[in-house]
């Protein structure tokens, strides 16, 4: 499927079945490149996220996809959609009072701190950096809002910190072999922190995985998301 080059930025992609990893293991660019495709987060937020340059990946990516190494996510439901349109509108309408002088304003100011009110529809895909900057506008404004669910932070990476250590017996040598072999099963250790919300899965995978090794886990209690009044 051929996208064009306007369009990568927001799209969402994963890898094509036909891809391994491991193939461009000495290339760590492409490697991380490819890696950081894990079909939940636009190229745009890719970049921002992982710090890579905007235009590279892109350009990068846009030649992946033509080869067919890598595929748009379908609307199959894993990635939530309008939620930055419902939460754009919820702000100008508390704001603006329904004064559509007022609302104006609003959407201009909105504009100048880069999100372009217009831009956003019910079908925009669910950025999490988006609706980042988002939650923050509303609570400058005095705002409290729902976000849709309360996730636990900072599991995953108490679980790959216990089965590394352990496993390594404290040798860097062989710790960095296993946090490899973690990466080409595409669980990447140095993108969690204590602060990185758990994908239940992973946490699954890992839980699963430290019990079959005979790893202690130390308990961590769960942390929990903000509290909000309105539902998105």
């Amino acid at each position: 499927m051929t996208i064009p080059l306007e369009k990568i930025g927001t799209t969402i992609f994963k890898r094509s079945e036909s891809l391994s990893l491991s193939d461009y293991s000495s290339d760590i660019t492409t490697f991380n490149i490819l890696f950081a495709l894990d079909g939940k987060r636009t190229v745009k937020t890719i970049a921002e996220q992982d710090a890579f340059d905007q235009d590279v990946l892109i350009n990068k990516l846009k030649g992946f996809s033509d080869q067919g190494l890598i595929q748009p996510v379908a609307d199959d439901g894993v990635m939530s959609r309008g939620r930055a349109k419902k939460l754009l509108d919820a702000i100008i309408l508390k704001r603006s009072r329904g004064i559509g002088a007022i609302a104006k304003a609003i959407k201009i100011k909105i504009a100048l701190k880069g999100i372009n009110p217009d831009n956003l529809t019910p079908d925009t895909p669910d950025d999490p950096v988006l609706l980042k900057k988002l939650l923050i506008l509303a609570q400058s404004y005095g705002l409290r809002v729902k976000t849709k669910a309360d996730l636990s932070k900072g599991r995953t990476k108490l679980l790959l910190d216990s089965i590394i250590t352990q496993r390594s017996g404290g040798d860097p040598t062989v710790a960095k072999m296993i946090r490899t072999k973690f990466m080409l099963k595409g669980i990447n250790p140095d993108a969690y922190s204590l602060e990185t919300r758990d994908d239940p899965n992973v946490v699954k995978r890992l839980t699963d995985l430290a019990v079959k090794l005979g790893i202690k886990i130390p308990s961590a209690n769960v942390r929990v998301g903000e509290q909000i009044e309105q539902m998105l």
